[in-house]
């Protein structure tokens, strides 16, 4: 089994895509927080930034995710 950092590593890299983003967050917030994500990969941010600056809630979803297709 990975720790979640793997998992979330895992999960950016390979599976991260706009139908991810709506998958878990459902269309409006799904493709606002896709967006932001493209424009801090094309401003210079990184994937850590962005996911820094998103609330609890929205990483929690995303860790979430991540433990649930990587620990298996």
């Amino acid at each position: 089994m990975n720790n979640e950092v793997t998992n979330f590593a895992y999960y950016i890299f390979n599976k991260w895509s706009k139908e991810e983003a709506i998958r878990l967050y459902g269309n409006n917030l799904g493709n606002h927080i896709f967006n932001k994500w493209v424009w801090y990969r094309e401003n210079g941010g990184d994937q850590l930034e962005w996911y820094a600056n998103l609330d609890d809630s929205c990483r929690r979803k995303i860790v979430n995710r991540a433990n649930e297709l990587y620990n298996k």
